[in-house]
């Protein structure tokens, strides 16, 4: 029994379809985050404190954030590095704050006063990172829609 040869056409169409690892890399790569001291599991998206400047078109050049620690320490002021619905992140010329001290922030974002309970999920010399603890709803909800507002306005 004699099987045909297929033709250029079938060939082409008989080949194996192309999966992820096949497409060439465009040389795109991931910036390293200097903010994240562990993998980078963050699943927000997180604006930089430029981009907050330009939606709320202020000229101030900083975020200036108050943080209170837990058991009478003195206030402290830090710059606002980037933040997200769940987290911010802050430049401080010094502190004593360590991983899972506890602290309440305020800040103005906007014509919006932000504060809420939150807690030291990294610290360095001279930045540290924060989660919230249970931020108000409409907090929430404002924080989140920032990086919607971003987009629209860069749109």
């Amino acid at each position: 029994m004699n099987v045909p040869l297929p033709n250029e056409r079938e060939e082409v169409l008989m080949e194996k379809k192309p999966g992820w690892d096949d497409i060439p890399s465009l040389g795109l790569q991931l910036e390293k985050d200097e903010l994240n001291t562990k993998s980078n599991n963050r699943s927000e998206v997180r604006l930089p404190c430029r981009d907050l400047l330009e939606l709320f078109m202020l000229d101030t050049g900083t975020i200036a954030v108050q943080v209170t620690p837990a058991q009478g320490k003195p206030v402290q002021k830090g710059l606002l590095l980037d933040i997200n619905q769940k987290g911010m992140g802050l430049e401080m010329e010094s502190h004593d704050l360590k991983e899972n001290d506890p602290v309440l922030i305020g800040t103005r974002l906007g014509q919006r006063r932000f504060t809420t309970s939150a807690v030291v999920r990294w610290a360095r010399r001279n930045k540290i990172g924060i989660e919230y603890i249970n931020p108000k709803p409409e907090d929430y909800t404002f924080l989140s829609e920032l990086y919607g507002a971003k987009i629209l306005n860069n749109i």
